[in-house]
């Protein structure tokens, strides 16, 4: 972010602000005592379990849910708080027995388990209900400040239960509460619910085939989680006067909603500057995140040639949250105007590679649109251009979602041809929608 951008000035009877984009990255690291240490007290985990009607057709598929709750649960630190609920129509506590938090040792994981195995499927769904009550247990003044949730489904919201609008609302309502990881097991759930949930609330979309493989998956996130002992880390944005700031979301290493906490007007009102708008962050541990800003800022001819200031980035810290966290410089955004195509034709390969896997995202889905309406050239036009897209950002996992898809062939033009398999499985399809939420680095992979 330290470099300048070069925009190109804009056409004559062109009022539009230009757009300009930057990447940035926030990494957080430990080293001895720079970042104090928590204890184990300081995070929290809800375990979000289907036990609807439909959990029991497979009868391996609660068995596989079961085991996968139990392993997540052996993940959690002994002295963490924890909670085990039931979602079907309505959320019903399993452990404890009301709604707050245990602690978690081997007695409460022993008698977790017991009342796991002793809860009896029924009824339909209603996700946002269980979010509710993992608000309800989560959001109180002696909460630890970790909290997380991982929610488990194999099928999706019934409307006589709960519309998509009340589960929207519900997901809404839960954003800064918690940070909620979801899986998606069987072949009966649906791919915007999960995305929605973990979109919104700062987590991961998972789809699971292997039902073997989900206790593994399950406990690795949860463990993960209890990790996140970093809190109250935010992103601070001062805008110049006359900057739009058009889009701000977290690009690595899922795709996150970023809406802004707090919204400070009293420079621009008064027209001595920007507005300032503040971001707060999901519980970091040693990791690193990307994040892509889009402003835009109208041209003016006595500006020709200068260095401009657009947006000053600064990650600050809530009260109350680690007086040793050593915070960085504040990063600022620069531009200049520019006729010299060479300079504002170039774009950063970082900013190159997100919105690149941004317009894979959105030629997938309309490709998934084109199959589902039965037309077969618009598919295989459409995930020709993702296949293509895949091998330019060095996306192995995604190349390899496609050919459950399409037969490749290579071309000598370079742009290959594909074609539509004779058979293509539901799952294979929404996987591949799910794995997009997740955006690997410009070299191809993933942290």
């Amino acid at each position: 972010m330290n470099q300048v951008a070069e925009l190109t000035k804009p056409r004559d009877g062109v009022t539009d602000p230009v757009r300009m984009y930057a990447v940035l990255t926030v990494s957080v690291r430990k080293h001895g005592d720079a970042v104090p240490r928590r204890s184990a007290v300081d995070h929290a985990e809800v375990l979000l379990i289907d036990h609807s009607s439909s959990m029991v057709s497979p009868p391996s598929r609660l068995a596989a849910a079961r085991r996968a709750a139990v392993d997540a649960l052996g993940r959690i630190p002994d002295g963490a708080r924890f909670a085990l609920v039931a979602g079907s129509d309505q959320a019903t506590m399993i452990y404890p027995h009301d709604f707050r938090l245990a602690i978690a040792d081997r007695k409460s994981r022993d008698a977790a388990e017991a009342a796991l195995r002793a809860c009896a499927p029924g009824g339909g769904t209603a996700m946002g209900t269980w979010l509710k009550a993992a608000l309800e247990i989560l959001d109180r003044p002696d909460a630890p400040a970790s909290r997380h949730a991982l929610l488990l489904t194999d099928g999706r919201n019934e409307e006589a239960y709960e519309r998509l609008d009340v589960l929207r609302d519900r997901v809404e309502r839960c954003a800064g509460g918690f940070v909620c990881d979801v899986f998606g097991i069987g072949a009966g759930w649906r791919t915007e619910e999960l995305l929605l949930i973990a979109g919104e609330l700062g987590g991961q979309a998972r789809a699971v085939r292997d039902l073997t493989r989900l206790p593994g998956e399950m406990a690795a996130l949860a463990e993960q989680a209890a990790e996140r002992d970093i809190t109250g880390l935010r992103l601070r944005l001062h805008y110049r006067k006359g900057v739009t700031r058009y889009s701000f979301e977290q690009v690595h290493p899922t795709r996150v909603a970023l809406h802004p906490a707090r919204t400070d007007r009293s420079a621009a009102d008064s027209s001595a500057g920007g507005p300032i708008e503040e971001y707060t962050t999901a519980p970091w541990r040693t990791e690193t995140r990307d994040y892509l800003l889009c402003v835009g800022t109208p041209y003016h001819p006595d500006e020709d040639g200068k260095e401009l200031f657009l947006t000053e980035i600064e990650v600050a810290v809530a009260p109350g949250h680690g007086k040793r966290i050593r915070l960085p410089e504040p990063e600022a955004v620069m531009m200049r105007w520019s006729d010299d195509a060479d300079l504002y034709s170039r774009v950063h390969p970082r900013v190159a590679h997100y919105r690149q896997t941004e317009k894979l995202r959105r030629t997938f889905e309309q490709g998934c649109a084109a199959l589902r309406g039965g037309d077969q050239a618009s598919a295989e036009k459409h995930f020709g251009t993702c296949w293509h897209l895949a091998v330019t950002a060095g996306d192995e996992v995604m190349k390899d979602h496609l050919r459950r898809l399409v037969e490749v062939h290579e071309h000598p033009s370079g742009h290959p041809e594909v074609r539509l398999l004779t058979r293509i499985e539901r799952f294979d399809v929404e996987s591949a929608r799910i794995e997009l939420s997740r955006v690997p680095l410009p070299d191809g992979g993933r942290r």
